[in-house]
């Protein structure tokens, strides 16, 4: 009797226990509901979109069934409905919310799906392609997970769409059978691979990480892998006639203000007198936009100072924000050549990073608050390449940057 008794309280606690987690689901759903309509830049003003209203109903009624690692993915779902890739439910950072991961990080090629970086014990597994996820192709996955990643176009998906498929939520939101352990399978010189992974711990991270040089062979490190982590720096191209410029956030480093970095580069292109100057903005995810006019006039007479100045600006999908602001202005002002992969952003956009944390998950939110008009009536999605070159997963592991090769080539 006693032990029934026992069980029965245990049975009541669990419960009660759950019963409280969906009503403190629900008040945070309500709470940022309240700031979306408060605080969005459009929806302050605006109806909300239907399809968000029908979805914000849906994951509520749905909180019961969902984990809270998969609860978080769903939020960030809804914050995608509203249109901008600065609106976002953070899938990790909050308190109490155990987050897991695959001990993988993914990214797209032009060629698929890879894997670049995998944590120890796992590392066998860089190289390879994967095909499917369980029993869902990795093509449909790519697809699917649009639904999750909050963006200004859908190179973000292709940016951040990757890195967050190697988190537990996500797969579970995507339907991937699993829990605990998931089965990937690849491709191996044309050999179908099986292989159970289990999630691990996740590491935060701030941001989406940039890309990292290739771990599988043994090459030197192309230029535009070298210093991902600094702000910017310049490379002399003495053979090629070219400064190098890699610009990889738009901050004041606390060694050197963009001010001074923009003088600094402003002399050595007076003392070299290359014909081509090549900015790299490939990294570059955004920062304070207020920062750039010394960078761009030290472009501009650059570009005024000789007929043969030739001005190129390499950009990709991590191409975002305030690093979207400076490659609009530029084209907006210098008129130069693009290369590489089109932006994750338009040339004018919603969006900027303003912070709000849900009061009982204290899940970390965004909720965009201000317009950015670079290129007034411009319309178009991001800015697409004259020189488009998209990176294959041979040209990644082997070292090699075909975007700075085909540029140097031009005369």
């Amino acid at each position: 009797m006693k032990t029934k008794l026992l069980l029965l309280l245990a049975l009541s606690t669990l419960i009660s226990c759950e019963a409280q987690r969906v009503t403190h689901w629900k008040e945070d759903m309500d709470f940022w509901l309240g700031e979306v309509k408060k605080q969005h830049y459009v929806y302050r003003s605006e109806e909300l979109p239907p399809p968000f209203k029908l979805q914000f109903e849906k994951v509520k009624s749905n909180l019961n069934t969902y984990s809270d690692q998969r609860i978080l993915f769903e939020l960030l779902g809804l914050s995608a409905l509203l249109g901008d890739g600065h609106t976002y439910v953070l899938p990790w950072g909050a308190e109490g919310i155990d987050v897991k991961a695959l001990p993988l990080r993914f990214y797209l090629f032009a060629d698929g799906l890879f894997v670049i970086d995998a944590q120890p014990g796992y590392e066998k597994w860089i190289g390879k392609r994967v095909d499917q996820f369980g029993a869902v192709s990795a093509e449909k996955i790519m697809k699917d997970v649009g639904r999750f990643i909050s963006r200004d176009n859908d190179q973000g998906i292709n940016w951040i769409g990757p890195f967050m498929l190697s988190l537990e939520g996500m797969l579970q939101a995507l339907g991937v059978d699993g829990k605990g352990t998931y089965s990937l399978t690849f491709d191996e010189a044309g050999q179908k691979v099986k292989q159970q992974f289990p999630v691990v711990p996740f590491q935060p991270v701030r941001g989406i990480p940039k890309l990292i040089p290739s771990k599988t062979n043994q090459v030197s490190v192309p230029l535009y892998l070298q210093h991902v982590e600094q702000a910017y720096w310049i490379k002399s191209l003495k053979n090629e006639k070219t400064v190098y410029v890699q610009f990889n956030q738009v901050m004041n480093d606390q060694n050197e203000s963009l001010a001074q970095f923009s003088k600094r580069l402003d002399d050595s292109v007076k003392a070299l007198g290359p014909e081509k100057l090549v900015v790299d903005v490939r990294h570059n995810n955004g920062g304070n936009a207020d920062l750039l006019d010394p960078f761009l006039q030290t472009l501009q007479r650059f570009k005024s100072s000789s007929a043969k100045a030739q001005l190129y600006i390499l950009t990709g999908r991590n191409t975002f924000s305030a690093a979207q602001i400076f490659i609009s202005k530029a084209d907006l002002l210098l008129k130069p050549v693009f290369a590489g992969e089109m932006s994750s952003s338009k040339p004018n956009f919603v969006g900027e990073e303003n912070g709000i944390q849900l009061p009982h998950s204290k899940a970390i939110c965004s909720i965009s608050n201000r317009y950015h008009e670079s290129i007034p009536g411009d319309h178009r999605q991001g800015i697409e390449p004259q020189m488009k070159i998209l990176l294959t997963s041979t040209d990644y592991f082997n070292g090699r940057d075909l975007v700075l090769e085909e540029v140097l080539k031009q005369h």
